[in-house]
């Protein structure tokens, strides 16, 4: 063999190194990012937004400059023709992953309204008692603006309706 034989056979099995290294180069995987979801049961029912009004039925809207961090979480859901429900929680105080403990004069609030039985379940009116309720954030990235976490709550009214339960609640939000 001479040495410009050699050469070519050098340069050629480099080129083929070369090529094989690029192409087995590690890959992004093929999975995409989960589908937004906000699911819920409200006294043992399943809860999901549904239907349009003119507005998303599930958003979420964040000012992290705005008082100590402002977030809310809002959800309606149509049965046929007619709005039946509409769910929501946030914070004036929410900047971070974490649990929020729901108080009747604190700052992390939630609401149900039922319109099928015109019954009204907001956190800090005096008419309702909050015998347990939270919702954690374990995800809160603004940068990606992805969000998610878990909610419960057990509301009493004064006023006749029934005591509220949402349980095995979970959200997750990527614009």
């Amino acid at each position: 063999m001479t040495t410009g034989t050699h050469s070519i056979y050098v340069v050629l099995l480099l080129v083929a190194w070369l090529s094989m290294g690029t192409s087995c180069k590690d890959k992004e995987p093929l999975t995409s990012a989960p589908k937004n979801y906000f699911t819920c049961k409200i006294n043992g029912v399943e809860y999901k937004p549904s239907g349009y009004n003119g507005t998303p039925n599930y958003g979420i809207n964040v000012d992290p400059n705005y008082r100590d961090g402002v977030i809310s979480i809002g959800t309606y859901r149509y049965e046929g023709n007619d709005l039946a429900y509409s769910l929501g929680f946030g914070s004036d105080s929410l900047k971070n992953v974490g649990k929020y403990y729901l108080t009747q004069t604190g700052r992390h609030r939630m609401s149900l309204w039922n319109l099928k039985t015109s019954c009204e379940y907001y956190s800090y009116q005096t008419d309702v008692t909050i015998i347990s309720g939270y919702f954690t954030f374990d995800t809160y990235d603004l940068e990606n603006f992805i969000f998610s976490g878990q909610f419960e709550a057990v509301m009493a009214k004064t006023d006749g309706c029934d005591t509220l339960h949402i349980t095995e609640g979970k959200f997750y939000y990527h614009l």
